[in-house]
């Protein structure tokens, strides 16, 4: 049986204050997707899932993690509150620092609407570093962001082109990535299972425009 760690890294600052409602709706979906791969995927794969919510410096939190909850609810997605600053490279370190040793798979999907201004434990290069051994052991990374330097940044760091996804820095658009993001797991825990794991074009590239309609 597969052993595969599904990380969310969520932006939780104060300029995501705005689209609360819909952070919390797509990790509602993302609980859903959960428990229908916890059944599609019984026994070929177990999945551990952990969703964090990063802002200032230090104020990293995990929100769920399936390994140590017998029941999956809503009150994890219930609790996402934004506030503070963006310390994106504490969140990409201290979330990875959360993977078992002995994975068969890790998918990881990050989200955020800014770039990185008040991390004070790991610096761009710990996490391009981090980022380089992930690609070696075949995790599927992907990136959602807001805006073209959001993306260009994340590939400064290591992350393929061809797995971030701009969304729109609206509620329509924060919905959109979570979607996409939902779809791109999909694909990389079937390729896992299937063992040949898809660590690149997991972003559908049909779904890398989106509006505010």
């Amino acid at each position: 049986m597969k052993k595969i760690t599904n990380l969310i890294i969520v932006d939780a600052s104060s300029s995501m204050s705005s689209k609360t409602q819909e952070v919390q709706g797509g990790l509602k979906d993302l609980l859903k997707d959960v428990r229908k791969d916890m059944k599609e995927t019984k026994g070929d794969a177990k999945i551990r899932t952990v969703v964090t919510q990063f802002s200032s410096g230090g104020s990293f939190k995990v929100l769920l993690d399936t390994s140590k909850r017998k029941k999956i609810t809503y009150e994890s997605a219930d609790n996402y509150r934004p506030s503070g600053m963006t310390a994106l490279y504490d969140a990409i370190g201290l979330g990875f620092g959360l993977v078992g040793k002995k994975q068969d798979g890790v998918f990881v999907s990050i989200l955020t609407d800014g770039g990185e201004n008040d991390s004070n434990e790991f610096t761009q290069e710990d996490v391009q570093k981090l980022l380089k051994k992930a690609k070696k052991k075949e995790w599927g990374l992907t990136f959602m962001g807001t805006t073209e330097g959001a993306i260009q940044s994340a590939v400064n760091l290591g992350i393929s082109r061809s797995n971030t996804f701009q969304y729109a820095d609206s509620g329509a658009g924060t919905k959109l990535a979570s979607v996409s993001r939902n779809v791109s797991k999909s694909l990389y825990f079937a390729s896992v299972i299937d063992n040949a794991p898809q660590t690149e074009n997991l972003v559908d590239s049909d779904s890398t425009t989106d509006s505010d309609s």
